[in-house]
């Protein structure tokens, strides 16, 4: 069974070269992303102590261009990156060797990959999958025990449709129309029902808000738009 969605696959594709425009397509995940670094390296230090991020295995899964995996690798972890789509894996490659990174990058869906990890990224990409049990139950397959497994995702609700959709695709346009579908948007509490039985226990949830005032993302507050959760594998 294919749980990765092939129009929002060639979406991705056509936009594969904007992946490292700050100002460009994914430039909302760009002013996002310290704060998602920041969340993920703040539950590695607590869950593998001395070391943290440092040699650890880590997949982050639906990399795009790469902007998740080289600052986890600039902080030391081994990482590999995945996604479906091939013209955003090239991009990932020729970002990393220009910047001397060592990032083992692969065009390919979670289910074929054989090897497990301690650290498990999905930043993103719930809300773009066709079967949402099934991947989930993949990524879960994937991961070492106690390992970690971070995602961040968008509420299904009716504020997120307003500033999520109608606000950044159709009149911002700060995200390309049609990079969203609400009725993919998982709620916090589906998140956990469907991760808790495959063996996770869920150890952090928060919102990932952005501030108008100081015109930056922060975490914590509300969990109606944008969140973050972490699971330990039990």
């Amino acid at each position: 069974m294919n749980v990765s969605n092939a129009s929002q696959t060639a979406h991705f594709n056509e936009l594969a070269g904007q992946w490292w425009d700050e100002l460009g397509a994914f430039g909302v995940l760009h002013a996002m992303n310290p704060i998602r670094i920041k969340f993920i390296k703040d539950l590695a230090n607590a869950h593998f102590p001395p070391q943290g991020l440092q040699n650890l295995k880590v997949l982050d899964v639906g990399c795009g261009g790469g902007i998740a995996c080289e600052p986890l690798a600039r902080l030391g972890a081994n990482v590999t990156g995945i996604d479906a789509s091939e013209a955003a894996i090239s991009v990932a490659k020729d970002h990393a060797n220009a910047q001397g990174l060592t990032i083992d990058y692969h065009c390919t869906d979670v289910k074929y990959l054989s090897e497990t990890f301690d650290l498990i990224t999905c930043l993103e990409v719930v809300e773009h999958v066709d079967d949402l049990p099934i991947f989930l139950s993949n990524l879960a397959a994937r991961l070492n025990p106690k390992g970690l497994l971070v995602l961040s995702t968008m509420n299904r609700t009716w504020f997120s449709y307003l500033v999520g959709i109608i606000g950044a695709e159709y009149l911002t346009r700060k995200v390309p129309v049609g990079t969203h579908d609400w009725h993919k948007f998982v709620e916090p509490a589906q998140l956990v029902e469907l991760i808790e039985p495959l063996g996770l226990r869920a150890i952090s949830l928060k919102g990932l808000n952005y501030s108008v005032l100081n015109r930056e993302w922060h975490i914590g507050g509300t969990l109606k738009m944008n969140y973050l959760a972490g699971f330990l594998k039990v």
